[in-house]
């Protein structure tokens, strides 16, 4: 078995995997696949993809059905990330109405399904 970083040329090798999917959303110049194969078989993979990433994003409970609060926070988080120079932002939201409005969001909103882990390094 080996193990090798699969290069971007090669990425359509990962149809059939998790990544089969995805595979051509992804960044060329900084996404990495790491891929596990057994003659020339793709046995398991996963990506590295460096993106800033959104936490405890979250409205007082006072304030949710307010639009304005909501408007006012896309547009700084939009302000934000570009000023940070993103080009996507990655959440988890564990709030119906947060998740309600990000899906609103239109093709820039792609809701992923799973669990979500920290592993430390």
């Amino acid at each position: 078995m080996t193990a090798r970083i699969l290069p971007p040329e090669e990425w359509s090798k990962l149809e059939g995997t998790l990544l089969g999917a995805s595979w051509e959303s992804l960044d060329r110049e900084i996404d990495i696949v790491l891929v596990i194969e057994q003659d020339d078989e793709i046995v398991a993979c996963t990506s590295f993809l460096p993106r800033w990433h959104m936490e405890g994003t979250w409205i007082s409970p006072k304030y949710r059905k307010r639009p304005s609060v909501v408007k006012r926070g896309l547009y700084a988080m939009y302000e934000t990330a570009r000023a940070l120079g993103a080009k996507e932002l990655i959440m988890v939201s564990v709030d119906d109405e947060v998740t309600a409005i990000c899906r609103r969001l239109g093709k820039s909103s792609i809701c992923m399904t799973g669990d979500h882990l920290s592993i430390a390094l």
